[in-house]
């Protein structure tokens, strides 16, 4: 069990072997540029109330447009599924807010929204939303025929078929976009807060960063990076442990 788990912190150990190697070599003397890892933690240490505050932020607005960008993909997904016309209606749209870029987005939720965390929110729905409502749509659309036609054979309503075998079916999909969507509801608050970020120094980890960076606080953006690198991977890890729970006892990803 312990070798299943030993070889990610034993890369991890020999990161920051290297990065302590290169501050002794090429950027020694050049802090400013490359803090060592000593460095980064002293910065935590010092910070660590500011860390705290600004990461609390970043999770709450986080978690809220991420929670907001399940309920509603996971409806639009549902809705697209039944009934096509709906799907070559929608679907494209939510393509869109996949491909046209956030960061040239953000500017406009934040002139319409105005500089609060709801602008925040927004912009973190937007970046989670479209692996929800693609990976739902998918499950949807894979049941598996046979099934279907037994449900059929028994004179099941479209309802209840929906219920007890469209939706069970596509959980492993759903399960998986709100995997990716996690770490991207992350991102999308701390874009956001980039935006926001001249006009509140009490905010987040981007609004912080922002601040660090105009200081040119190398030591502490460091840990702010790192600090928001690490926000993400728990929300990604809660959401992991969710699907872990829901499909340990049946389906074969967990098994």
């Amino acid at each position: 069990m312990a070798a299943q788990w030993l070889p990610a912190p034993a890369l991890a150990v020999l990161a920051l072997g290297a990065w302590q190697a290169l501050c002794m070599t090429v950027y020694r003397g050049k802090g400013y540029l490359l803090p060592s890892p000593l460095d980064v933690a002293g910065a935590a240490a010092n910070n660590a109330t500011l860390l705290a505050g600004a990461a609390s932020t970043t999770l709450r607005e986080a978690v809220l447009g991420y929670v907001l960008a399940a309920l509603l993909g996971i409806a639009l997904a549902a809705a697209m599924s039944q009934a096509r016309l709906l799907e070559r209606c929608l679907y494209p749209y939510a393509v869109l807010l996949q491909t046209v870029p956030v960061v040239a987005v953000a500017p406009l939720i934040v002139l319409w929204s105005g500089y609060n965390e709801r602008s925040v929110v927004l912009i973190a729905l937007i970046m989670a939303l479209f692996p929800i409502v693609n990976n739902t749509l998918l499950g949807l659309r894979s049941t598996p025929v046979q099934l279907l036609e037994l449900f059929a054979l028994h004179r099941t309503g479209r309802w209840r078929t929906f219920i007890r075998l469209r939706l069970p079916a596509a959980l492993p999909h759903t399960l998986a976009g709100l995997r990716i969507s996690a770490g991207l509801s992350v991102i999308g608050a701390i874009v956001g807060e980039f935006i926001i970020g001249a006009g509140n120094a009490a905010g987040g980890l981007g609004v912080q960063i922002v601040f660090a960076q105009g200081r040119m606080d190398t030591a502490l953006l460091f840990a702010e990076v790192i600090a928001a690198t690490m926000l993400g991977f728990a929300l990604f890890a809660a959401a992991s442990g969710a699907g872990r729970l829901l499909l340990r006892h049946w389906h074969e990803s967990v098994r």
